[in-house]
């Protein structure tokens, strides 16, 4: 699994860089009529309707409560579709490896834009399923920021703090992680 999500980064890396965005040069529109088609158009406004791939590596803190904080690497794979700018819905898988954990999420992505940088916050909703135990529900908001590196790839820093709810008690863990987004 380790050996395919390297491959699938370095050749979505280099097919974004290698193919440029096939958006025409806007152009002045007070010509004769209808001398103005696919040269117009807003130059700071944001391609509608994108989809896009974010991987990520990083880091989950959890048993904070306890006074000796645990640590563990995580790595992650999202997708998702970016409606307007603004606002996206994503789908995602984690991996915590010290607590052989499964994240399984769904929620919605609201950005701002002021280049070079994007600041986001999200709230995404999932299952958080161990190897060994039972699965259970939780909720996880986040924000994060990335720097456009060009304009199908950006590279971002990410938090989550998951409220994973089980029987008893709410178990949290810190997220932190850092990733490439591919836009298609």
């Amino acid at each position: 699994m380790k050996h395919i999500l390297y491959a699938l980064t370095i050749a979505l890396t280099i097919g974004a860089l290698a193919f440029p965005a096939g958006a025409e040069e806007t152009g002045r529109t007070d010509d004769t009529e209808e001398s103005e088609f696919g040269k117009g158009g807003y130059p700071y406004g944001g391609a509608l309707g994108r989809l896009y791939l974010i991987t990520g590596f990083g880091s989950g803190f959890f048993d904070q409560q306890s006074g000796n904080a645990q640590t563990g690497f995580l790595y992650s794979l999202d997708v998702g579709y970016e409606m307007d700018q603004w606002i996206g819905i994503q789908a995602g898988y984690t991996y915590l490896s010290d607590r052989k954990l499964s994240i399984f999420s769904l929620g919605s992505r609201f950005s701002y834009t002021w280049e070079p940088f994007v600041y986001h916050i999200s709230l995404t909703s999932g299952m958080y399923a161990p190897e060994t135990g039972s699965s259970h529900f939780g909720l996880a908001p986040g924000a994060g920021i990335d720097i456009i590196v060009h304009d199908r790839v950006r590279l971002g820093l990410d938090y989550k703090h998951d409220f994973i709810f089980t029987d008893n008690e709410t178990t949290d863990i810190d997220r932190v992680n850092v990733g490439l987004k591919f836009f298609f």
